[in-house]
């Protein structure tokens, strides 16, 4: 059929015309299978969209083992009598090898340091009034550097932690608790595995 067509434009137009005829025809054919196309990849990528959500494995802390949980307490536990160990000696670049970079960024920050520096003017301040000092004489303590924070805020505070649980975050995420006299339990550190060693993320 479309050879006889074309056979019968062929004998009644000149040649010019017929090819600017079947340029025309070949652009509209084009249009006519470009928005279908279009359409069916905006299909595909409609149909990923809704599948990732599915896709995203939600973390069940009951998927850990006890095996799991016993290994990654040793490992913890371990971690904690080393860090305690290090503030005591007020090793500074040891410690630091044990905080995750995103951390060591989060206590250089000037404002992380100025709250830090309140808080710690605080504490000294009732400090002062349990030993039945003034409070108003109290030097203020200005935290610069995560040095400064390390050496006024984690040594007096950090150098005895005990470790009394952990709970799995994610795979690579465990909090560590301490319980306090009262049967509280207070976060101690929050841990990321990186590089195969459990680093501090806060």
């Amino acid at each position: 059929m479309y050879h006889k067509s074309m056979k019968r434009i062929d004998q009644m137009l000149p040649l010019p015309l017929l090819l600017v005829l079947l340029l025309i025809l070949s652009v509209s054919l084009a249009c006519v299978s470009e928005p279908e196309a279009v359409s069916q990849q905006g299909v595909e990528q409609e149909s990923r969209r809704q599948e990732s959500p599915g896709e995203a494995a939600v973390f069940n802390p009951g998927s850990v083992s006890q095996a799991q949980y016993e290994a990654a307490m040793t490992d913890i536990q371990g971690l904690v009598t080393e860090l305690n160990r290090i503030i005591r000696a007020r090793n500074y670049s040891a410690w630091t090898g044990y905080l995750a970079e995103s951390y060591l960024a989060e206590i250089s920050a000037p404002a992380f340091l100025e709250e830090r520096t309140e808080e710690l003017y605080r504490r000294d301040q009732v400090v002062a009034t349990n030993l039945g000092r003034d409070p108003r004489q109290v030097q203020k303590r200005i935290l610069r550097t995560a040095r400064d924070y390390f050496d006024h805020v984690v040594v007096p505070s950090r150098s005895n932690d005990r470790l009394d649980d952990i709970e799995f975050v994610s795979e690579d995420h465990v909090r560590a608790f301490t319980v306090d006299s009262r049967g509280t339990r207070l976060v101690l550190y929050n841990l990321v595995m990186i590089g195969g060693q459990w680093k501090i993320i806060s």
